[in-house]
């Protein structure tokens, strides 16, 4: 009877005591839908769920002298890739399916800044853009070149990529605007431009959404945008802008999986979810955990 007694006495007293949590995530490193934001200004990688919440910092450079700042997709392998400009700049790749790191590109031909990497549809090859010429490699991080074609000169001032789901790609630039290009390594111009907005100075974030339109951020002293543009860059309309209390230094943008959009701010450190009536629905990373908030990617659907 006693020991009956004891029993049922430890069994009220565990049941008192806080449960550990079940997880409800998959087994992967890094989710389809989930929000990677890099920072400037602590050079991490951070990483939200697909809802906005915060998870924790997923990756940071090793070396104060270093820094990240766009973030790209390698279809072909399922890794991140991230741009480091430090000794020696580089490409770094993580796998989202057990976070494994490796250095995809490490050329010395890439001395600039490097601001954005890339891969491209068709061909699979990662584009590295250092400012004024934007360098090629295959999906090995091997460079390729072709003669009058690659490296290119094509723009000017590349603050961010992105590919395009025809194999093309789209560039911000901060100086001259943005443009579409074909993947071509024989000769090829820009498809279609985009001027700078009056009252801006430039683009620092492009992304091609899942109609086909692209989503770019435009920077001005006292006029920010975030932008919506047809397939050809005809400006459809600025969906949100004006408002240096909300949009102050806009970066890289996004499209979260409910079909939202996000921009990055570089000095009010965090991200906005701004819905399809330009409407703030959320602000991600309130609290100064995106300190200097600068690229951002939406992990697209991948099989592991």
């Amino acid at each position: 009877m006693r020991n009956l007694l004891v029993i049922l006495i430890l069994s009220i007293l565990t049941s008192c005591l806080p449960q550990e949590s079940i997880p409800t995530s998959s087994s992967l490193y890094v989710s389809a839908g989930d929000i990677l934001v890099s920072s400037s200004t602590t050079d991490t990688l951070h990483q939200l769920d697909s809802e906005g919440n915060y998870i924790r910092a997923l990756w940071r450079t090793t070396l104060a002298t270093e820094s990240i700042s766009s973030i790209g997709w390698m279809a072909s392998t399922n890794e991140i890739l991230i741009t480091v400009n430090g000794t020696p700049d580089r490409v770094v790749a993580v796998s989202v399916v057990n976070g494994t790191e490796r250095v995809l590109i490490n050329n010395t031909n890439i001395t600039g800044t490097v601001n954005s990497a890339i891969q491209v549809v068709n061909s699979n090859a990662i584009l590295v853009s250092e400012l004024t010429t934007i360098e090629r490699t295959n999906d090995l991080g091997l460079r390729e070149t072709y003669a009058g074609v690659w490296p290119s000169s094509v723009t000017t001032n590349i603050q961010c990529m992105a590919p395009m789901a025809n194999g093309g790609f789209a560039t911000a630039s901060s100086s001259i605007g943005l443009k579409t290009f074909d993947d071509s390594i024989v000769a090829f111009a820009a498809l279609s431009t985009a001027a700078i907005p009056a009252g801006t100075t430039g683009s620092y974030g492009i992304v091609e959404l899942a109609n086909g339109n692209f989503l770019a951020s435009w920077e001005g002293a006292a006029t920010d945008y975030l932008s919506i543009y047809d397939s050809n860059l005809n400006l459809v309309q600025h969906i949100f802008g004006n408002n240096q209390g909300v949009l102050a230094t806009p970066r890289g943008v996004g499209q979260m999986k409910n079909g939202h959009y996000l921009v990055a701010d570089n000095t009010l450190d965090y991200v906005l979810e701004i819905n399809s009536s330009g409407s703030v629905v959320n602000t991600l990373g309130v609290g100064g955990v995106l300190d200097g908030a600068y690229g951002i990617l939406v992990v697209p659907d991948f099989s592991p």
